[in-house]
């Protein structure tokens, strides 16, 4: 039997919180320093969940991140356990989300460009 949407979604946001903060807060591993959890989708049977982080900067090396996080693996699911009261702490399958660092060069790129306001007020005053 699945959990109901509700609760899964329940799930996936309480195990993203508590994920979030031991990987920020409490591992002192240099190479997940500058990481964020971004999503969290825990299996409705609970025996996996895909964690989905996110560097802060461009410049991060993705693999040293997954080995970090994969080093730190036994640490993080014991946390857990001792956090969330479920009959089973999933197995955690951690993946690099990079959809912050595309948001954040798009916005970059479109900063660059002359803004649409600009261009129609020199289009105005040429034709006055």
């Amino acid at each position: 039997m699945s959990p109901s949407p509700y609760r899964k979604q329940r799930l996936d946001e309480l195990f993203w919180e508590e994920l979030n903060n031991i990987i920020m807060y409490e591992l002192n591993d240099p190479r997940v320093a500058d990481i964020g959890v971004t999503l969290v989708d825990v299996a409705p049977d609970l025996t996996t969940a895909r964690v989905f982080v996110t560097p802060f900067y461009e410049d991060v090396d993705t693999q040293e991140v997954l080995a970090g996080l994969k080093a730190a693996h036994g640490f993080i699911r014991t946390q857990l356990a001792q956090r969330i009261k479920v009959r089973r702490i999933p197995e955690l399958i951690f993946k690099i989300d990079r959809s912050y660092l595309e948001a954040r060069r798009v916005d970059e790129i479109l900063d660059a460009l002359p803004s649409m306001t600009n261009a129609n007020d020199e289009e105005e005053s040429a034709s006055d």
